[in-house]
């Protein structure tokens, strides 16, 4: 993918010196280890056999034929787990219903028990000494299943898990009976599969003697998946140890428990044996959790000059076959969260619809809630913009929220603490030459192709992860040694982590090692989540050092025979304040070590206010072939607000692969289910369209960063601003370009070429 970083604009600021990326090496060399580099002696394999049908009852699993073959050592059911005593999947964030109705999910075993719900709902693990007998002997797995008619309509299933509000209903009312002009617009925000690079998988072991499960699997954070997989072995946490290695990419997959981790599990205890599993991709397109999934409504009502009177919104959102762990509050809170955008709205009322079908679960994926609110409101904003005659610039000059007004209490009760919206959209305006689309567009006919132009403002809220514990210690070895419940999938910790520490400390960077994913080392910690590393992991990181450093500092002084108040620390040394006496940090980790003295540690939770509102605009330009429906996107620049940048290049390259999958939402992405059957239509990487890298084009990004007050710090989240923006952008280009906006994701050349074509016959 191509990149082209533009210059920063008047508030970038200067840059912070460049640290490579210290990962980078030890995954090119193939170095790395991923969950299949991961071996145990004596180890089995596992394979799943899942349901052919996406609903039906089941009578029985039959897995006689499946023991008959060649290597194959044990085959399990969901009755065989039960009546160990296992416990289902747990829904940690259940949303209680506006009328009184308690929420409601159906119970998801491990493995299947009385029914299946949806194409590839585990029901018997097979074990055999190879992955090929495994594999093998899955397929001669019977179900004995009753099938029903699959429910697949969000806006037609009947099974509600919850009905949810936010904001004031009686003044956005108000709003709506004061208004001079109400636009409404109705958008699908489709279903994608998550698709990172690694798939799940998982190494299960249970240690007889100590009654210790070890889960070693691919995560986002070891505490939570340990969280959420104790209570279905029924064990508590001390029984339970989860080791990640590397990680091959999340965006949310990997930051929930699935039910194959505990049927390994129980079955590494049952065989008395390491168990292994690694997902096929097929197995991926079935049973991984997939995201969005949304039908919203927006309506706005606005005054005679154009100003946002009110917003009130409708959204269905398809949790599918079962309420995975925190499905339900992406849907809620994390859509709420910013719903109201960059913008002044006075009132809002917002209904969540949150409903059951036949396909697999959606969960948190890569900005967990944002980018489907602001898919909504910036397509809102856009019809508005045409509606009221303003234009998609003016409308939204109009309303945004301007500096003098922060910190701004939105109406979803967010609280906007830093930001300049109006500079940011007038930087990206002239970042993209907006001036000068007539003439490009002219251009762009002559070659016989539609141009058009849009715009996605955002904003984002981040700082979700507060279970996080940080300690730092002096090694004797000359390290200092950053323990964290934060785990990397991709998004630099070894180094980010490393360099924030260095920079602290006043040491060389290659001093400082970062240890993470190993729920032994602590009791809680992270997930990483929500674009919060650094304001979370980098924060508490900082107090574990000052409180390593007053340890440090007390020893410096009886070793320098003075009051700990006459030392001054910096540039890796204490130094009694005016004189040339100085004891470096690593000499004095040694003089402990050598007096048999424990070593200065200090450990930290985080406390505060981590909330962070980054933001930002894209401008998008696109060109489209009107008879074939091929969509180009022909300039793609825009301008970020993410506070302090500590390593300039790992933000770009989170924003580069943010905005790489808002563009594969917004023109290839779509999971399709058979309407009749149930039946997964995209079940390869064949038939389901992941951007491709001549999908992507340059990239012209500019800093307008405005650091917050709200950790010491100063930094804004960046890992999911660039697919919260993007989509909008993009799709407002294209109804540009085809002269409406009755179009939604993704926009595929034949979708194209029927708008295109419905726009001639009107």
């Amino acid at each position: 993918m191509k990149a082209d970083v533009g210059a920063p604009t008047r508030r970038s600021g200067t840059r912070p010196a460049k640290t490579g990326r210290t990962e980078d090496l030890r995954f090119i060399t193939g170095a790395g280890r991923y969950i299949a580099d991961i071996h145990l002696q004596g180890e089995a394999h596992a394979a799943f056999a899942r349901s052919p049908y996406a609903s039906a009852g089941l009578k029985s699993v039959d897995v006689g034929e499946a023991l008959k073959v060649k290597g194959v050592l044990a085959a399990f059911t969901g009755e065989d787990l039960v009546a160990a005593g296992l416990s289902p999947l747990p829904c940690v964030r259940p949303i209680e219903s506006i009328d009184g109705k308690p929420f409601h999910t159906p119970v998801r075993h491990a493995l299947a028990v009385d029914a299946v719900r949806f194409v590839g709902d585990p029901v018997a693990i097979v074990i055999a000494e190879t992955e090929e007998a495994a594999a093998q002997a899955a397929g001669l797995v019977f179900a004995d299943c009753e099938e029903r008619e699959p429910v697949l309509d969000v806006k037609q299933s009947a099974e509600r898990a919850f009905l949810w509000e936010k904001g004031d209903a009686t003044a956005t009312e108000a709003a709506f009976a004061k208004a001079a002009q109400i636009v409404h617009i109705e958008v699908v925000n489709g279903r994608v599969l998550i698709s990172p690079l690694e798939p799940r998988g998982a190494l299960a072991e249970y240690d007889a003697a100590s009654g210790i499960y070890t889960l070693y699997t691919p995560s986002q954070g070891v505490h939570l998946i340990r969280r959420l997989v104790a209570p279905t072995l029924g064990v508590n946490l001390e029984k339970l140890r989860v080791v990640t290695n590397d990680v091959g990419g999340s965006f949310g997959s990997k930051l929930v428990n699935s039910p194959e981790q505990t049927a390994l599990l129980f079955a590494a205890k049952r065989l008395g044996r390491p168990v292994r599993w690694i997902s096929s991709r097929l197995d991926c397109h079935l049973a991984d959790i997939a995201g969005r999934d949304h039908v919203s409504r927006g309506s706005l009502a606005l005054d005679k000059q154009g100003r946002i009177l009110g917003l009130r919104i409708e959204t269905f959102a398809n949790l599918g076959a079962y309420a995975s762990a925190l499905s339900p509050s992406t849907h809620t809170s994390g859509f709420a969260a910013t719903s109201c955008g960059p913008y002044r709205i006075p009132a809002l009322h917002l209904l969540s619809r949150g409903v059951y079908t036949n396909m697999a679960p959606t969960d948190a994926y890569r900005g967990s809630g944002k980018p489907e609110s602001i898919y909504l409101l910036e397509r809102l904003m856009d019809r508005a913009g045409r509606e009221t005659g303003l234009g998609p610039i003016e409308i939204r000059r109009l309303n945004l929220i301007t500096p003098p007004e922060m910190p701004y209490k939105a109406a979803n009760g967010a609280i906007y603490d830093s930001g300049d919206f109006p500079e940011v959209l007038a930087s990206a305006l002239e970042l993209a030459d907006w001036a000068g689309f007539d003439r490009r567009r002219k251009a762009s006919a002559k070659k016989g192709l539609r141009r058009g132009r849009g715009i996605g403002l955002y904003i984002h809220t981040t700082g979700v992860t507060s279970q996080e514990i940080s300690r730092v210690r002096l090694d004797p070895a000359g390290l200092v040694i950053v323990e964290t419940g934060l785990q990397s999938s991709g998004q630099s910790h070894e180094t980010t982590f490393a360099q924030l520490m260095s920079q602290r400390l006043g040491i060389p960077f290659d001093r400082v090692k970062i240890v993470q994913g190993d729920s032994a080392l602590a009791d809680s910690g992270g997930p990483t989540a929500g674009s919060s590393s650094l304001q979370v992991g980098g924060v508490t990181m900082i107090r574990a050092m000052d409180r390593l450093l007053d340890q440090a500092k007390q020893h410096a002084a009886d070793e320098l025979e003075v009051n700990a108040r006459d030392l001054d620390y910096g540039q890796g040394e204490f130094r009694v304040t005016g004189t040339d006496r100085v004891i470096g940090l690593f000499d004095l980790a040694s003089m402990l070590a050598a007096q048999s003295k424990a070593p200065c540690c200090g450990e930290a939770t985080l406390d505060g206010n981590i909330l962070t509102i980054p933001n930002g605009a894209y401008i998008c330009e696109v060109e489209i072939d009107p008879e074939t429906g091929g969509v180009t996107i022909a300039q793609f620049s825009g301008v970020d607000d993410v506070g302090k940048r500590l390593n300039p290049e790992v933000v770009a390259g989170q924003i580069h692969g943010g905005i790489a999958q808002g563009i594969g939402q917004a023109l290839t992405e779509r999971v399709l289910y058979d309407p009749a059957t149930g039946q997964l239509l995209t079940g390869s990487l064949m038939d389901y369209g992941l951007p491709r890298a001549d999908d992507m084009p340059l990239f012209t990004l500019a800093e307008a960063d405005l650091p917050t007050d709200n950790n010491i710090l100063g930094m804004k989240g960046a890992g999911e601003i660039g697919c919260i923006g993007a989509p909008a952008a993009i799709m407002n280009a294209i109804a540009d370009a085809i002269g409406h906006d009755r179009i939604d994701m993704p926009a595929m050349p034949e979708a194209v070429w029927r708008a295109i074509n419905e726009t001639r016959k009107a």
